[in-house]
């Protein structure tokens, strides 16, 4: 799925629905080797890793969706030659950048495989649940020699991690969520997605959580018979006009209006497992517990980068 086949505000999502192709190659050493001097990110959620930690000074080379979605990135990312897509790569490019290291994510085992082969150290991050982003950012600061910082931010993103599980413990109920990473046709967020943990960490019930691939195909008789108590669309599905038609218009949520869309996929924390998924938890918290704001809000004032309003 190249990003020239879908429209620029939603390339976050390539990110997210790669992760439901699982690959039968072999995988590349999922753990960090020496620290790099020079790194190629063909992954948005990797390269806003290595800016969380301040190690943008290493990247020399990012991949196509990296400036499209990313906050920032005409500051953060200019200059920084463009080396692939989330699906190829471009070994021309590469082999004139002569990276220390190409970071990689699951989803991209095919890529990994071929680098590996060609003979480039590939370190490929996993991104399963919420737990895997403190390890993450400990990886690449290992690799880009910001421990420091990375070993900081890891800590943070523990705690608030821990606080919002004691926050959203003390709600009464866990509201049915679905979550629709894909309105036509239907996808959505099964148990082996990191969104999964997310909607779980945030207080609701994922209805879709018996389903074993990460982001499945969803039934529209299954949705009906589920009800969900939230909908979370994403944010091109507002031009769709989806809820007078069937399945939408048999929803319960949508007869409470208690639907959403994701934020632009540059606002949207939940499109890409870094430190800004702390925000996302927020936005997400709030949308199915909102009797819970004061707490939230308080918690969002200590953790969260910036507050979802939307």
């Amino acid at each position: 799925m190249d990003g020239s086949m879908k429209p620029k505000h939603i390339l976050c999502a390539l990110e997210l629905l790669a992760f439901a192709f699982v690959a039968t190659l072999p995988a590349a050493a999922a753990e960090t080797k020496p620290a790099a001097a020079s790194i190629v990110s063909l992954a948005p959620s990797n390269t806003e890793l290595l800016l969380n930690i301040g190690a943008g000074k290493v990247l020399s080379g990012v991949c196509t969706n990296c400036p499209q979605v990313l906050p920032n990135a005409d500051k953060n990312l200019k200059g920084i030659p463009i080396v692939g897509t989330f699906v190829t790569a471009n070994l021309e490019r590469l082999t004139r950048l002569r990276p220390d290291a190409v970071l990689l994510v699951g989803g991209q085992e095919g890529i990994a495989h071929m680098l590996t082969m060609k003979g480039f150290n590939v370190v490929l991050l996993k991104n399963d649940k919420l737990t895997d982003i403190p390890d993450n950012l400990r990886k690449v600061g290992r690799l880009s020699k910001s421990e420091p910082n990375a070993e900081a931010l890891s800590r943070r993103f523990h705690l608030a991690a821990k606080e919002l599980t004691a926050i959203i413990g003390g709600a009464k109920s866990r509201p049915k969520v679905f979550y629709c990473t894909w309105a036509q046709p239907l996808l959505t967020v099964g148990k082996n997605s990191f969104l999964n943990d997310v909607i779980t960490t945030c207080g609701g019930s994922n209805i879709a959580a018996g389903m074993g691939q990460p982001y499945p195909h969803f039934s529209a008789e299954r949705l009906i018979l589920a009800d969900p108590d939230i909908v979370v669309l994403p944010y091109d599905a507002k031009e769709q006009a989806l809820f007078k038609r069937f399945p939408w218009n048999k929803l319960r949520a949508v007869k409470e209006n208690k639907l959403f869309y994701s934020p632009l996929p540059k606002d949207d924390m939940l499109s890409r497992p870094a430190m800004g998924v702390l925000d996302g938890l927020y936005w997400m918290s709030m949308k199915i517990h909102p009797e819970l704001e004061s707490k939230l809000n308080q918690w969002r004032s200590r953790y969260a980068a910036a507050g979802r309003k939307n």
